[in-house]
């Protein structure tokens, strides 16, 4: 089960910035699209807001999958 709930937490993170990255080449809306687009016209309030934004949603998945593995793994 530790091995199970590492590689979620490793896969989480990968999933997040290749979903940020297919935002950033094919999609119009989106956490990816606006950072590219705030970043081609030099908005870097926009820029800044955009990347604290996916800072903090990473930060989210990490203390879920922390929560999840202190509930699963009592014993370690």
């Amino acid at each position: 089960m530790p091995g199970i709930l590492a590689g979620f937490r490793i896969t989480a993170s990968i999933a997040l910035i290749l979903v940020v990255a297919a935002e950033m080449i094919g999609a119009e809306y989106g956490v990816g699209a606006f950072i590219l687009a705030t970043g081609n016209l030099m908005q870097t309030d926009h820029l800044v807001a955009g990347v604290a934004i996916l800072s903090t949603f990473g930060l989210l998945v990490n203390w879920l999958l922390s929560a999840i593995e202190k509930s699963v793994l009592r014993w370690r």
